[in-house]
């Protein structure tokens, strides 16, 4: 519910300023649990979560929640 929150602060906030179908690939450079990709799933977006490697894999959790994800340094 906090990322749904946010996300739709932000997006209202962009709104104006973008046109329709601009924003198509958002990447999560600190994914923990795929919340904030799961916040967008109304959104025609596509979202790629990344995990850092130096701190614990939680790539299970994002994958058992149906997205993509990779781990990156």
């Amino acid at each position: 519910e906090l990322w749904q929150r946010r996300v739709e602060l932000y997006w209202n906030l962009l709104k104006p300023k973008i046109q329709e179908d601009t924003l198509r690939n958002i990447m999560d450079m600190k994914a923990n649990m795929g919340s904030f990709a799961a916040a967008l799933r109304e959104k025609n977006v596509w979202v790629m979560n990344v995990v850092p490697e130096d701190v614990p894999s939680t790539l299970r959790i994002i994958y058992d929640r149906g997205l993509i994800g990779t781990t990156h340094d």
